[in-house]
């Protein structure tokens, strides 16, 4: 059987005996709003739980707004405009805009990439990407977790805050957005650390999917708060970057409520059982590098942080995605490649946690103590992917080959595509 895998901006055809596939798992198709640009209006003028921007802004004031890198889908090209325009009618001058863009511990966006999410406005407004390293900081105290809470000063110091983002399956925080956007795409690195870290990970209530009583999500729904967050606006999108809902409001309130209204019947996907082996494709953009795709390829279907496990324990892991821009985090493959999975858990769970990616590397380690991985058809170095303890093969089929031949020719399959939008949830016999 032919099946078509996402595989970064293209697709890649890999063959797979029907007799063995149990189920093939991707995002349903769900149809963009027929009027994007009039949802988004309908949200900025009736925010839940908070007020609209024609009654917080104010002529002269200086507004921060926070948006996500480009590893994420580009809700900006669809809200910012209309943001501006709220702005504008409230007598806001571009001059007095900044937009911030929440890096996090990942790359700077780029000239080309903030021109796609900002357009022409980019000339007009200040565009800064935030450093976690070294932007500077105000220190907001701690969260009720006891987290500290150090976060962009440029954004704490604005008049009117507002902070963008996309609602993702994650495999800590259950789902993306809400005070993520501010908790760690605009903190610093030892805020990020404090919450990235094995006992986070070990926790039940976190994890892909995972809300009530998930305290990383209520990390974020704190910082938010302490550093003065005035609206928040978010979005659910389909494949193809379409907006399929939207909500603005108080962090909480509107974060949980698009969740429950959309975001679960976006992403989460059942499946009949746990497979002998599972060929998945992260998707773009979460399949460009190494460190994205151990959490959206490998932390979607195995792990502590999985409700369902998607492959049964001994069984074998097939990841088809490019990695064309390599390790991305040199934390992370420093952490996986000093010793066995084994004993990278060990350290780690001993270790002081105080970089961006030793977490990514625990996770990581974890799920290979009880599986086998193999990277194949992948634009990432063989070596490195030895390093760290999976095979590089050259083929899908010769992975294939491989695991049917360890696992026995009746094994059983699951094929998941796009695996960045999907939170597999085992069907109830």
């Amino acid at each position: 059987m032919q099946i078509s895998m996402p595989y970064g901006s293209s697709t890649l055809s890999i063959e797979v005996p029907e007799s063995n596939i149990i189920g093939i798992l991707e995002p349903p198709a769900v149809p963009a709003l027929e009027d994007p640009f009039g949802a988004i209006r309908q949200a900025l003028l009736h925010p839940l739980g908070a007020k609209p921007i024609s009654e917080l802004a104010r002529p002269g004031m200086k507004v921060s707004i926070a948006i996500s890198d480009a590893s994420r889908p580009n809700i900006e090209k669809w809200i910012l405009p209309m943001v501006f325009e709220e702005l504008s009618k409230a007598g806001v001058k571009d001059e007095n805009i900044t937009i911030i863009v929440g890096t996090g511990s990942h790359r700077p966006a780029t000239p080309k990439e903030i021109l796609a999410m900002v357009g022409e406005k980019a000339q007009k407004v200040k565009v800064l990407n935030h450093f976690s390293n070294s932007s500077p900081l105000v220190n907001l105290g701690k969260t009720s977790g006891g987290y500290p809470a150090l976060v962009n000063r440029f954004f704490v110091e604005a008049d009117l805050k507002i902070a963008l983002g996309t609602v993702l399956p994650h495999p800590l925080a259950g789902y993306s957005g809400g005070g993520k956007a501010i908790a760690v795409g605009l903190s610093s690195s030892e805020t990020i650390s404090s919450i990235h870290t094995p006992a986070t990970l070990d926790d039940p209530c976190c994890g892909l999917g995972k809300v009530e009583g998930n305290p990383f999500i209520q990390f974020g729904y704190d910082v938010a708060r302490l550093s003065g967050l005035d609206l928040l606006i978010n979005a659910v999108v389909n494949e193809k970057e379409e907006i399929i809902d939207v909500i603005c409001g108080e962090v909480e309130i509107a974060h949980r409520t698009l969740i429950e209204r959309s975001a679960r019947r976006v992403y989460e996907v059942e499946f009949p059982s746990p497979a002998d082996i599972v060929i998945v494709s992260a998707g773009h953009p979460k399949d460009n590098n190494l460190y994205h795709v151990a959490a959206e390829a490998l932390g979607t279907i195995a792990g502590n942080g999985v409700q369902h496990p998607c492959v049964k324990k001994g069984g074998t892991i097939i990841v088809v995605s490019p990695m064309g821009e390599g390790i991305y985090n040199e934390t992370m493959f420093y952490a996986l490649s000093q010793a066995p999975p084994a004993e990278v858990v060990r350290q780690l769970r001993e270790a002081k946690i105080d970089r961006p990616g030793m977490h990514r590397a625990y996770a990581t380690a974890q799920i290979l103590c009880d599986h086998e991985v193999i990277f194949a058809q992948t634009l990432l170095d063989p070596e490195i992917i030895r390093q760290i303890h999976i095979k590089p093969m050259a083929t899908v089929a010769e992975a294939l080959s491989y695991a049917l031949a360890k696992h026995g020719r009746e094994a059983s399959i699951l094929v998941i595509k796009n695996s960045h939008r999907v939170v597999p949830v085992l069907k109830r016999s």
